[in-house]
Order: structure tokens, then C-alpha cells, then sequence
């Protein structure tokens, strides 16, 4: 390995790295004390760089090159150590080549390398008849380039926003315009950063600004002044070694002192202070990237606009105070409803040209309304312009199809948008606060999933109606309630099926266990990290799930196995409907449906239960849940749910019934994998399995486990064995006399 130590910590590019480490193979192979000046420029032309691009396309020949190496070095050197030291000479060229340039390349290595009289490098040179001026002329060849490279890098790194953008009217910004025009105007701190969610119109706010430059509308020392935006592709692209970007960078920022009138703009400038963190090596490689950035901003003679998001503003430029004191924040707030519709009303005319679709002012105040309740985890103006555009795309559509068609955006177009942005059931969004036919049966259907619990489902039921009617309070969740009862029970399967009929899927339920959250701890990873820990301003797992889904059911299993502190925070939700994050940001839940599950208190084998058989189940469930529950939790928890229902142990004619549907899902699928196979279950089979499975503790889930070894194994080994090609009928029953099942096999007809 390269002995880098032997010189000093240094501001590595790769280019020269690789030209080092090749100087050293060269030493260790023809048996070298030391890493001398020779084997440097040696080790220049025989990696890939700058200096021998222009070195080939002068036509040297490398096998000549080898040769003279052999002749001049082999002789002066015999020593086959494999780690290899810079001697004293090469020591002196690197740090001189390094105090000369900052950011080193081969060029200038060169240069410094034939500026020293080495008797080697002499030797070197002559034998292949290359005089020092034939070097020179390469350098000065590459610095003809690189000089008319600068000249046009504004060109390379910048763009300007397109004219078809600027001749839009004017958006409804002008308190944030006017902030920007006065940052611009200071003396310090004189570098606005737009911070704001996406979708906010940070970029119409710019774009208004050019054009009030534009049209001379702005004070005199920024009427002559020109705007262009950063293309951080570009630096990516041009930017494969380390020291390339901060290159990169102060060229941009030379060129534009020379323009003099330039104001630079970065959309997401958080992204420009990662790729610094990505090229740098240590902290301090970091620290001098940002130096070069201060010192570019901090001078009156250039300025640069940011803008970036809330959480990447924390996590990028609040944390570090050397960047923050560059800029002036300026928060970009959603706009009004009125605002917002001024906005789309302007807007809403390039759809209509893009599209050939009318959009009316009823359709507009209608998409605000919906796209305010349904897409909560999207900012106006930006999802306002969304509906609209996916809304005409379906008219469009519907024009095609059905030539009566009216030319015009209908409500039915826009349901089908939002509905398809949102994810939601078109139903649910066409009637909004009317009660759709799912939620008019939603008791029905879920007493036809969920066994032996009437009183939880009618109870959650009604308060899922008044919800869906407008009955409740606006800021607090459609409902919030502890299923309390004993596993397998159904409460998980009560949340799974009220998900799938409200939402359309189950995908829509989030779900935490919460003997994962013990921990005081753990509450960061519901909300995100702390300033100063590390995944701050990622969010947490709760309030972005809730911030991308805002129209879904968390189930929060066994929450009695919480942290004290994580039962504080839900407080702040089940009260108010919202929780803020480590960011700040504030999510909204009025629209979750919040399941909490405990069996706290339930005894935890069959034979404790042994001893009530002489009183009822429910005066033991409410007593034991009353003591469980005023223990365990505080008043003000208990206070604000909705209310706490209890869960019933399953009896065994439940038990039964329950078996029909697991009976029925398994042949579902041997149809769905079409395997040919249908399955007959007598009755008494299904009462034998309820019985022998029977444990109140455990509930349906051991009689799951039970089919699955005696029902569907069977039948596993049966489709193995007879390969069946023609549809078939496997039937069970239970023999009294051997208490024992039975299956039979024969051709369906």
C-alpha cells in the first residue's frame, strides 16, 4: 500500500492518488529504494490523465517509453524491499506542487516535476528527445482549452427559466416577492433560501420574480440584474473525483464576478451540500468545501437564491451554522383558498389549451373542496393543478369513447382523479359527507367477517355513521377505541375488514406492535429523531405513514406494552387530531381511524378461567376490565377515546361458524391456483374441530392451526400423489365410532 503517511494528510484528488500508487509499483518493481522524481513522471504517463491524453496524441511510443525506464532506473537502484518511501527530492516537488495549486492535476505535477533540475528526469527526457519546451507546449495547449472551457462555463452549469414559463401572469405571491427583493437589497445576509414543501409554487415565486426584473418592476440596482439556476445534474456529471466539485464550483463562481450582474438560484439546494458530503473523505474535507461556499456568498459582489424543503433546510443547513448564516429564510406558506383559486383559475388556461377541454369556475372551487379533504398529504397550488390535469385527461378519455360526450370537465371526471390520486373508493369521494352504500352497511358487512362480537361491531358501526355524516368534531379522528378482549378474538380482523369497506383495501391499515416501543427511547421512532441524534428531520414511522395516508386505520396492537411517554403522545392525537414532528411539521389524523388492542388482565391459561364458571362472562369481563384498565392507564387516556369495547371469548358454536369461513378461503384457493380440487366438509366435521380446539384463551386461532393439519395437508398430499388432470371432489366427515376423520376422492361430475 502506498505510504501516504510518509508525506502528509493532503487534499487527495483521485487522479493524482492513482498516479502515486502507480509511482510506487514502478519503485517496487524494478527494485527501487525509493519512490524518486523519475518514477513519478514515469507513473503520469502510464495512468490515465490529463497530461497523458496530450502526451499520446503527440505520438510517443510507450514501448520505447519502458525501455528507457529499464536503462535509466534499474542501474541506479537495487534494493527489493516491497514498501516504498518518497525520497527527500519527490517529498520537496509535492509539497511544492501542492502549496502551488489547490486542487492538483497532472499538468501541473509536471510542470513543477521539470522544473527542478533532476538528473534522472534530464536523462529521461533527452533519450526520448522531448525537451522541456515540448512539455510546455502541452501545458500551454491545455490551458488554451481550459481557458475557453471557462469562458462558456456559465453556459455549462447554468440555464435560464425558459421564456413559455415567463410569459405566465404573475402568480398571487406578492408579500413573499417583495421579502425576496428586499434580502437582495441588504447589506448582510443578503441570500434569500425559499423554504417549503413541495407542490408550494417555491419555483412560481421565482419565476415571478425574473419576470418583475424583467419588466423593470423591481427597485434600480436590480433592474440590470439576470437570474440562472444551478444545474446540479451537470455537476454531477463532470464532477468523478474528489476536488472535481469544489473545481467545478469556484470556476462558476468566477465567472460570474466577471458577468457582474448575476444572481445564481439553486431549486434544491439541499442536494448541492450533499454531493459536497459525498466527495468528501474526513470532517475536514467537508469543512473546506463549505468555506469555499461561505466565502463565495458572504462577498457583496455575487448572490444566490435557495430553496429547499423544511425538513432538508433542518437537516442540511440549520444544523450547520457556518451555511445558515448565508442565508435569510424565508417560509413559503400553502396559499388561501382564495389564493389557491386565483391560482388554478390563471392555470387552469394552459390546461384548457393543452387539452381542448373547458374548465369552469364551479369545477375549480369544486376540486380545492375535494382535493382539501382527500389528498392531505399534498400542498396546494401544485395538487389543485394535478386534479385538474389527470380531471381533463378523463374527459378527454370519455370524449373519445362516447361521442355525446360534453366538452367540458364533469363531476364524474374529477371523482375518478381524485380517486385515483388518493387511492381511495371513487364512492366515498362522489359522496362526500353522504352516507355511501358501504357505509350504510357496514354493520351487515361486517357481521359477516366478524363471529360473536354484535355488541363491538354495532357500537363502532354508529359512531363510523355519525363520522361519515359530519356529526363529529372536525379536528378529532373518525373514532378511537381499545378493543380489549383475549387473542384471536377478532380485533385484528375487525381492523382489517373495516379498512378493506372504508378505504378499498387493506393496505390502508397501519399497523404497530407496540411491545417494540417499551423503551423511553423509542418514542423518536414514532416521530422522528431529536436536533443533534442521528436520522434527525427524517420523520418517524407514525407520522409519515399517517402524512402519506391520511385516510387509513392504525391499529396499535397490545398497547399496553407502550412506554409511558408514547401513551402521553397519543393523547395529543385522540384530543386534537394531529401531532406535530421532530421537524415541526404537523400531521393531520382527523381522518384515521385509531384501534388500540390489549388483553390486559385476561388470565393466561384455560385453568384460571375454571372458576367463573359459576358467574356470567360479562360481569367478570367488566369487572376484570375495570381494575385492569383504571390501573394500568391514566384518566385522561381513558377519557378521550370514544370508548372501550369488550371482546368476548368465542364459544364453541361460534367456533363452528368460524370454521365454515376458514373452509371457505381454503377453497378459494385450490380454484384461484386451479388445482382442480373440490373440497365437501360435513358439519360434524366442522363441530368436531370447533370442540377439540376449543380454548377461550387463544380463540379462533387454534382451530386455524387445526385445519391446517388435519384439513388442508391431506389434501396437499393428495393433489402430489395423484396428479389430478380432471376436476375432483375430496370430502370429509367425522366417524363417531373411531372419532376419528375420514376423506374420500371421486371424479366431479
Amino acid at each position: 500500500m502506498l505510504i501516504l503517511n510518509s508525506i502528509f494528510t493532503l487534499n487527495w484528488t483521485k487522479e493524482i492518488f492513482y498516479i502515486l500508487l502507480k509511482a510506487e509499483q514502478l519503485a517496487v518493481k524494478y527494485g527501487n529504494s525509493y519512490i524518486e522524481p523519475i518514477h513519478i513522471l514515469i507513473a503520469i504517463y502510464l495512468t490515465d490523465n490529463i497530461f497523458s491524453y496530450f502526451f499520446k496524441i503527440e505520438s510517443y511510443n510507450q514501448n520505447f517509453y519502458e525501455k528507457i525506464l529499464i536503462k535509466t532506473s534499474v542501474s541506479n537502484f537495487t534494493n527489493y524491499t516491497k514498501i516504498k518511501y518518497f525520497s527527500i527530492s519527490s517529498l520537496y516537488i509535492l509539497n511544492k506542487a501542492f502549496k502551488t495549486y489547490k486542487f492538483l492535476n497532472s499538468l501541473e505535477l509536471v510542470s513543477i516535476l521539470i522544473s527542478e533540475r533532476d538528473f534522472l528526469i534530464s536523462t529521461f527526457l533527452d533519450n526520448l528527445n522531448i525537451t522541456k519546451d515540448n512539455i510546455l507546449n502541452i501545458i500551454n495547449k491545455y490551458i488554451k482549452i481550459k481557458t475557453i472551457n471557462d469562458t462558456n462555463i456559465l453556459n455549462k452549469y447554468t440555464y435560464s427559466i425558459s421564456n413559455s414559463i415567463l410569459k405566465t401572469p404573475l402568480i398571487y405571491r406578492e408579500k413573499e416577492i417583495t421579502n425576496i427583493i428586499e434580502i437582495l437589497s441588504k447589506n448582510l445576509k443578503n441570500n434569500p433560501i425559499l423554504v417549503g414543501e413541495i407542490g408550494i409554487g417555491r419555483f412560481s415565486i421565482l419565476s415571478s420574480l425574473i419576470q418583475k426584473i424583467n419588466q423593470k418592476q423591481v427597485p434600480l440596482h436590480l433592474q440590470n440584474k439576470e437570474i440562472k439556476i444551478l444545474n446540479l445534474s451537470s455537476f454531477l456529471k463532470n464532477s468523478q473525483y474528489k476536488g472535481d466539485l469544489e473545481e467545478q464550483f469556484e470556476k462558476i463562481i468566477k465567472a460570474s464576478k466577471k458577468q457582474g450582474n448575476l444572481i445564481l438560484a439553486c431549486l434544491d439546494i439541499h442536494y448541492l451540500f450533499n454531493l459536497f458530503n459525498q466527495q468528501s473523505t474526513s470532517d475536514q474535507d467537508n469543512v473546506s468545501s463549505l468555506n469555499i461556499f461561505k466565502k463565495a456568498f458572504k462577498e457583496k459582489d455575487i448572490q444566490l437564491i435557495g430553496i429547499t424543503t423544511p425538513k432538508e433546510y433542518l437537516k442540511q443547513i440549520k444544523i450547520n451554522p457556518m451555511i445558515e448564516q448565508i442565508f435569510e429564510k424565508i417560509i413559503i406558506n400553502e396559499p388561501s383558498l382564495k389564493e389557491t383559486f386565483n391560482i388554478l383559475t390563471i392555470s387552469s388556461k394552459t390546461l384548457e389549451n393543452f387539452h381542448s377541454i373547458k374548465i369552469t369556475p364551479n369545477i375549480i372551487k369544486e376540486t380545492i373542496s375535494l382535493s382539501q379533504k382527500f389528498l392531505k398529504n399534498k400542498t396546494f397550488p401544485l395538487k389543485g393543478l394535478e386534479v385538474l390535469d389527470l380531471a381533463a385527461l378523463k374527459t378527454k378519455q370519455n370524449i373519445f369513447k362516447f361521442k355525446s360526450y360534453k366538452n367540458y370537465i364533469q363531476n364524474i371526471d374529477l371523482y375518478k382523479a381524485i380517486s385515483q390520486l388518493s387511492g381511495l373508493p371513487e364512492d366515498i369521494i362522489s359522496q362526500n359527507n353522504q352516507i355511501n352504500q358501504n357505509i350504510k352497511n357496514l354493520k351487515n358487512k361486517l357481521n359477516q367477517n366478524i363471529y360473536g362480537q354484535n355488541t363491538a361491531i354495532e357500537t363502532i358501526s354508529n359512531t363510523i355513521k355519525s363520522a361519515y355524516l359530519g356529526l363529529k368534531q372536525s379536528n378529532k379522528p373518525i373514532g378511537s377505541w381499545v378493543l380489549w378482549g383475549p387473542s384471536g378474538t377478532g380485533k385484528t380482523e375487525l381492523a382489517k375488514t373495516i379498512t378493506k369497506i372504508l378505504f378499498g383495501t387493506e393496505k390502508k391499515i397501519i399497523r404497530f406492535d407496540m411491545s417494540e416501543f417499551m423503551e423511553k427511547h423509542s418514542l423518536s421512532r414514532l416521530i422522528g429523531s431529536p436536533p443533534g441524534y442521528i436520522g434527525y428531520g427524517e420523520g418517524g414511522q407514525l407520522t409519515e405513514a399517517v402524512a402519506k395516508n391520511p385516510y387509513c386505520v392504525l391499529l396499535f396492537d397490545e398497547i399496553e406494552k407502550a412506554h409511558e411517554d408514547i401513551n402521553n403522545l397519543m393523547l395529543q392525537i385522540l384530543d386534537d387530531g394531529r401531532l406535530t414532528d421532530s421537524t415541526g411539521k404537523q400531521i393531520d389524523f382527523s381522518n384515521t381511524i385509531i384501534l388500540f388492542t390489549s388483553n390486559l388482565g385476561w388470565p393466561k391459561n384455560f385453568s384460571e378461567l375454571k372458576f367463573i364458571k359459576n358467574q356470567t362472562y360479562d360481569s367478570y369481563l367488566e369487572t376484570q376490565i375495570h381494575q385492569a384498565i383504571t390501573t394500568h392507564f391514566k384518566p385522561e387516556f381513558i377519557n378521550r377515546l370514544t370508548e372501550i369495547i369488550i371482546f368476548k371469548p368465542l364459544s364453541i358454536e361460534t367456533l363452528t361458524i368460524i370454521a365454515s369461513k376458514f373452509l371457505n378461503q381454503l377453497q378459494l384457493k385450490l380454484i384461484e391456483n386451479n388445482l382442480l380440487i373440490s373440497l365437501s366438509v360435513h358439519y360434524n366435521v366442522k363441530v368436531f374441530l370447533s370442540k377439540i380446539s376449543y380454548n377461550p384463551i387463544y380463540g379462533a386461532r387454534p382451530l386455524k392451526r387445526l385445519i391446517e393439519k388435519l384439513i388442508e395437508t391431506p389434501i396437499s398430499d393428495l393433489i402430489i400423489k395423484f396428479k389430478f388432470t380432471t376436476p375432483h371432489i375430496i370430502s370429509f366427515l367425522f366417524e363417531e365410532s373411531s372419532k376419528k376423520l375420514i376423506y374420500s376422492i371421486k371424479k366431479s361430475n
